[in-house]
Order: C-alpha cells, then structure tokens, then sequence
C-alpha cells in the first residue's frame, strides 16, 4: 500500500495551512502547496488536500476505521493512474 492511514494522520496533524498529502519518487511527503513549485517536487504527485481530506470527512474526527478506508481510496486512484 502506498497511501496510509499513518499518511492521513500526518497530513491532518500538521501545522501546515496549505498542506497537501505528495507521491514523490515512490514515497509520500506533507508539504506546503508552494513547495510543490520547488525542484524538489517538481513532478509530484498531489494526492490529497488537507482541506479537502476535512472536507470528505464533513469536518468530523474520523476514526481508525475511516481513516484506513479513506487511505485504501486514495491507494487505489493513485495504483490506477499508474503512479
């Protein structure tokens, strides 16, 4: 599995306004959306928005459960687009 739970976790524990969940070079990374302009993600993959992860999750804590079934979704887009 490429996306996790633990993935979403970080994605929602960061201090980060803008943060977004990236696929860089077969590994996941939370970084600003500004920083995807940089070199060093240049041609990363956006997987998610925080904002929009609190968004799916209609601003509720999600538990366990749904945080594994969101990250299976996010695993199988990404594992479709080839990535």
């Amino acid at each position: 599995m490429t996306i996790s739970a633990d993935d979403l976790r970080r994605l929602l524990a960061t201090d980060i306004s803008d943060a977004v969940l990236v696929l860089v070079q077969g590994h996941t990374d939370v970084v600003s959306a500004t920083q995807l302009e940089s070199d060093d993600y240049r041609g990363a993959l956006r997987v998610i928005s925080r904002a929009d992860l609190i968004s799916r999750a209609h601003g509720a804590q999600m538990s366990e459960d749904q945080m594994a079934e969101e990250a299976a979704k996010l695993d199988s887009t990404v594992a479709n687009l080839g990535a």
